[in-house]
């Protein structure tokens, strides 16, 4: 079977790996170079606790404060697209308590098998930098406290069976003695991981072309076009055949479709992240900071804080307040940490369906184009099992009832027959 993968972020990665290793005769195109996007600067946690939908009770009220503070943690930037507008009116719909349980239900099934599908990975020969430490959640005023017993309550009724440990003061400064002393407790899970994400993207990225799969790199496709029962992957430069087609290229895929007549709600959202030289001062457990929504990732070779969702950006612009804002979240948890001058900034666009959940699997009316997007922040998380569940469902024709929540049509709109 010939399949042309768009995308060369992680979860397009994978799904080429697995692919390639089931023998199917793979080409990945990515527009700019591999791992360049969502993929080059994020906090890399294979996070089960965190596996949650975007919408939930609560996040209209926060948001709409938020509105007025373009440095809070989740903001919608003012637009007069007709898409975002139609987008903001389903995620709202998503964030009522039934929509939200179903759609936790769906990630922690998924969240659950993430870290196998990474053992399997490497078991196949890719190499990358991974942590198996747990995430520890201080929390600094009782409304934080609350919150992350509010989240094991929640973890636990969809049938999470992660170790979730509550922490007194003492108990989690022994667990990271560069927390403040004004920490009043939190939670520790075990069972986490991470992954440095851009040394991840180019191990996948060399296993890849160790096996002879084409990488074509600053290779924009165009348009899909039809030519008997295969498909015409198109691009300025000429156009290859396939049997099937993969589309992982975030906001982007939505273009695709629309040439076909097919609507896929999805929306760009804008993370940001500050890397630091390694200091003895600074933190030797990835963080998670609730209140901000900071992630502080410790790799072999610095330190990483990240945040904020802004959805609807339309480009990669710094922006110097958001940086700021993230910096000074982690500072304030941990008072004693000597940041490095000069970090590496980086801002990238995930890409996130208005119901939290990925689109993984066919698209309808377009028999042999399947999809592998909106995976929002759990794109490193799900991108492995994103690739084996996609090589099943191709190779073997085999369902998966880890799928049924995130098929397309469940939010497609047209298409051709």
């Amino acid at each position: 079977m010939r399949v042309i993968v768009i995308g060369g972020g992680a979860v397009g990665l994978c799904a080429a790996e697995a692919l390639s290793a089931r023998g199917c005769e793979v080409t990945v195109c990515e527009r700019d170079r591999c791992g360049a996007g969502a993929s080059a600067g994020n906090a890399g946690w294979i996070t089960p606790s965190l596996a949650a939908p975007v919408p939930g009770p609560g996040v209209i009220g926060e948001s709409l404060r938020w509105l007025l503070d373009p440095s809070g943690p989740l903001w919608i930037r003012p637009s007069p697209s007709a898409e975002l507008v139609g987008w903001i009116a389903r995620f709202v719909a998503h964030c009522r308590g039934a929509a939200y349980r179903r759609g936790m239900i769906a990630l922690q099934r998924a969240a659950s098998r993430a870290g196998l599908a990474f053992d399997a990975l490497a078991a196949r020969g890719v190499e990358f930098e991974q942590h198996n430490d747990p995430l520890v959640f201080p929390a600094f005023d009782p409304d934080e406290l609350d919150q992350l017993r509010r989240m094991i309550d929640d973890l636990h009724a969809a049938g999470s069976g992660q170790r979730l440990e509550r922490l007194s003061a003492r108990e989690i400064r022994t667990v990271e003695p560069a927390l403040g002393e004004d920490v009043l407790g939190g939670l520790i899970a075990h069972g986490e991981g991470r992954v440095r994400p851009e040394v991840f993207t180019a191990g996948v990225h060399g296993a890849l072309q160790a096996r002879g799969v084409p990488v074509l790199e600053n290779m924009a496709i165009t348009s899909l076009s039809r030519a008997g029962r295969e498909w015409l992957v198109n691009s300025q430069t000429g156009s290859e055949p396939a049997d099937a087609v993969v589309i992982a290229a975030g906001v982007a895929s939505a273009k695709l479709l629309a040439d076909h007549r097919v609507r896929l709600p999805i929306a760009a959202a804008k993370g940001y992240s500050r890397t630091y030289a390694p200091h003895p001062s600074g933190p030797r457990q990835a963080l998670y900071l609730e209140g901000p929504k900071v992630a502080i990732s410790v790799f072999e070779e610095g330190v990483r804080v990240s945040g904020t969702l802004e959805l609807g950006a339309r480009s990669l612009a710094l922006s110097p307040r958001r940086l700021r804002a993230i910096t000074g979240a982690a500072q304030e948890a941990l008072p004693g940490w000597r940041m490095p001058p000069r970090p590496r900034d980086w801002a990238g666009m995930r890409s996130l369906s208005p119901d939290g959940l990925p689109y993984i699997g066919p698209v309808p009316g377009l028999d042999g184009v399947h999809l592998a997007t909106a995976h929002g922040t759990l794109g490193i998380t799900l991108a492995p099992l994103t690739g084996e569940l996609l090589t099943r469902m191709l190779v073997d024709g085999a369902g998966n009832e880890l799928l049924g929540p995130f098929n397309p049509a469940r939010a497609i709109r047209g298409g051709q027959k």
